[in-house]
């Protein structure tokens, strides 16, 4: 099925002198070269930091004082970088950006190789759960192990050297979080989870399923490499975005262009505050209180900073939606062309018999029923949100349950990609499609040993909504 995407998407070597301090002295900071330039981010100091500080500089940004301290300010001016040379934006200055910076990252270390940056390698596998041996700096045969082991796991050339993408996969890929951990800084994540909106459950330091779900479709929604598990950019980007509620920024009474523009914002993801006034009245308070209620948000229906920010978050994942043709009020006819497509993929669209010679062992298509059980579950809204069980998408998935039934898909379909979004909508309809697919053929095997078509199981179990079609 082609809709299913595959993966489904010098000024070096010289003295530099840069800024003028508080005290109107020259500030004379060492040179770097292009070797000792690496992946670096938010909290990081030295003299990586100070040359991307100004190289940000003469690319007019203002990643405030050149002091070697990767702060606030730099991070914001590396994002600022980011966006506009359409690059992920990240804060993370990964080889893209030193790239597009006009400058290199890591250099390439291979066996025989010795010292400081050997060390670094060294401490990040083993970061990464591949042990490269004593973290002595020297690049043997246990290093060189290690490393091809974490390229295989990245699905990188396995080479045993470690090259620039080797350096920013490592970079990215060192897990602090994932599900089994416990403690506090597990708390911290999951504080931060509950704070922007995306609920973890019970905040008691287990990283369980609740958790992992949170923790992927935080970084659905920022952006992020979807994994499930915290990483240094996603720790770093939970920290940067839980600034706390923040001020107010609209409530009862205001009107103007502002409060349209929200009504517009809030209508747009399918929290309608009724009519387009401007006005915010009861409707618009309801509306932004139904918001907050949904992703577990504080407030009183009046519209703060942190819910703009969750409101912005949702708007990108409603993206996925709009981008794949969604009409507002198209209901779930809209879609038939794609489910079609989708569940004849998985051979769902014609009937199936245990006998061909009696049609009492037989189970229709299912696309007519697919479209029945969506219009009950969303309307056809691939952005649909449940408040009380925060099932989500066109055919309403509980997403603790998602992470596995991709890698269900996966086991079916290897083109069908292992950060699947459920606001993406044939990337709902694909999860809908193995769980009817995998009753449909539980029920091909009772009929086949003899039992009834009313035995089951029905090809919807998973679904209340199987009352929509019988």
């Amino acid at each position: 099925m082609s809709r299913v995407r595959s993966h489904f998407p010098k000024r070096l070597g010289i003295v530099l002198l840069a800024g003028i301090v508080a005290v109107n002295t020259l500030l004379v900071i060492p040179s770097v070269q292009a070797a000792e330039l690496r992946a670096v981010v938010k909290g990081d100091r030295g003299p990586a930091v100070i040359e991307l500080q100004i190289r940000l500089k003469a690319a007019s940004l203002d990643p405030g004082p050149v002091d070697g301290v990767f702060g606030s300010r730099t991070d914001t001016a590396v994002r600022s970088f980011q966006g506009a040379r359409s690059l992920q934006v990240t804060g993370i200055v990964d080889t893209a950006t030193w790239t597009a910076l006009g400058g290199a990252a890591n250099p390439v270390l291979e066996s025989g190789d010795r010292g400081s940056r050997v060390l670094e390698l060294q401490r990040q596998l083993l970061a990464a759960g591949h042990n490269p041996g004593p973290l002595d700096g020297v690049y043997g045969s246990k290093t060189t192990a290690a490393v091809a082991a974490f390229q295989t796991a990245a699905s990188l050339p396995a080479t045993g050297d470690a090259d620039q993408a080797t350096w920013d996969r490592l970079f990215t890929s060192t897990v602090l979080l994932r599900r089994g951990s416990t403690g506090s800084a597990v708390v911290e994540v999951q504080t931060h989870l509950a704070a922007l909106g995306f609920p973890p459950g019970t905040i008691d330091g287990k990283f369980g399923l609740l958790t992992e779900a949170a923790v992927r479709a935080f970084q659905s929604s920022y952006v992020l490499r979807v994994t499930g598990e915290v990483d240094l950019a996603t720790r770093d980007a939970l920290r940067r975005e839980d600034t706390g509620p923040g001020a107010i920024l609209l409530r009862r009474g205001d009107r103007g262009a502002a409060v349209l523009a929200l009504q517009t914002r809030l209508t747009g993801v399918g929290f309608s505050p009724g009519s387009l006034d401007g006005a915010y009245g009861d409707r618009t308070v309801a509306a932004v209180d139904r918001f907050q209620n949904t992703f577990r948000l504080g407030g009183d229906g009046s519209f703060d900073e942190m819910t703009d920010k969750r409101l912005a978050a949702f708007e990108r994942d409603a993206a996925r939606g709009y981008a794949a043709g969604y009409t507002p009020g198209g209901g779930a006819e809209q879609w038939r062309g794609l489910v079609t497509e989708v569940f004849a993929r998985w051979g769902l669209d014609d009937p199936a018999c245990a006998n061909a010679s009696d049609p009492a062992t037989c189970v229709p298509g299912q696309v007519e029923a697919a479209l029945d059980v969506m219009y009950c579950e969303s309307k056809g809204t691939p952005f649909a949100v449940n408040v009380t069980s925060g099932v989500t998408g066109l055919f309403q998935h509980r997403l603790t349950y998602w992470a596995e039934r991709v890698g269900r898909v996966r086991a079916q379909f290897s083109d069908f990609p292992s950060d699947a979004s459920p606001y993406e909508p044939e990337h709902n309809m694909m999860i809908a499609a193995l769980l009817v697919w995998e009753s449909r053929n539980a029920l091909l095997r009772n009929l086949a040993a003899g039992r009834s078509i009313d035995d089951g199981p029905h090809p919807w179990s998973h679904w209340t909504c199987r009352r929509a079609i019988g």
